[in-house]
């Protein structure tokens, strides 16, 4: 090979580093919970599951699916699910509507 192709900026060894040289490095910041952080988390979330399942399964009249649904959720959200189950009146059943006292008597 010719050696005029081996010199410091027009090497072979030399391709591609320019494009090197005109990004900055990644910056990476890594926060790592300690694990008492995530076995608090882990607690809460859990018992907050169980009540929101509980709640579910009470309110909507002994079904599996709403109190899993509800477990869910208590689980992603630990504060507001119990929260809003303590709102809507912890494991009381939902009201429904009776249609004949609704309707509308007729003016005779």
């Amino acid at each position: 090979m010719n050696r005029y192709y081996d010199g410091p900026g027009l090497g072979m060894s030399a391709l591609g580093q320019a494009a090197d040289l005109l990004s900055p490095p990644p910056v990476t910041i890594t926060v790592r919970p300690t694990g008492a952080l995530i076995g608090a988390w882990w607690s809460l979330s859990t018992v907050s599951g169980l009540l929101s399942a509980y709640h579910g399964l009470k309110r909507n009249n002994g079904s599996l699916g709403w109190a899993l649904a509800w477990f869910l959720m208590g689980s992603a959200f630990p504060v507001v699910v119990p929260g809003y189950a303590f709102y809507q009146g912890y494991t009381k059943p939902g009201v429904s509507k009776n249609r004949r006292r609704t309707r509308r008597r007729s003016a005779r």
